[in-house]
């Protein structure tokens, strides 16, 4: 996936997935009521959306394109860590 392609997916549905991943090990996240926690994840989700939608429109696609190696070593090391995670989730012993 393309740095562009990518950015599209988090204005939208990718915000919930990232924000879900990332929160769903936080202390203080966890610790937060019911309502807060849906605001707070919400607001999260509309800053993730909203400055990568800002990202697509306001920025040179010569910048994106000079950034985009970046983005692909960052994207893989997610990947791995992601799917180590749930491999690892997955296969313990209880």
């Amino acid at each position: 996936m393309e740095l562009n392609q990518f950015l599209v997916y988090l204005s939208g549905a990718g915000a919930i997935a990232v924000i879900s991943w990332l929160f769903e090990d936080l202390a203080w996240y966890q610790s937060l009521v019911g309502k807060v926690k849906q605001v707070v994840f919400f607001g999260a989700c509309a800053v993730v959306a909203v400055g990568a939608q800002a990202i697509v429109t306001f920025v040179d696609p010569a910048v994106l394109a000079q950034i985009a190696p970046w983005f692909a070593t960052i994207s893989a090391i997610f990947a791995y860590v992601f799917f180590g995670s749930e491999f690892h989730n997955k296969t313990k012993l209880e």
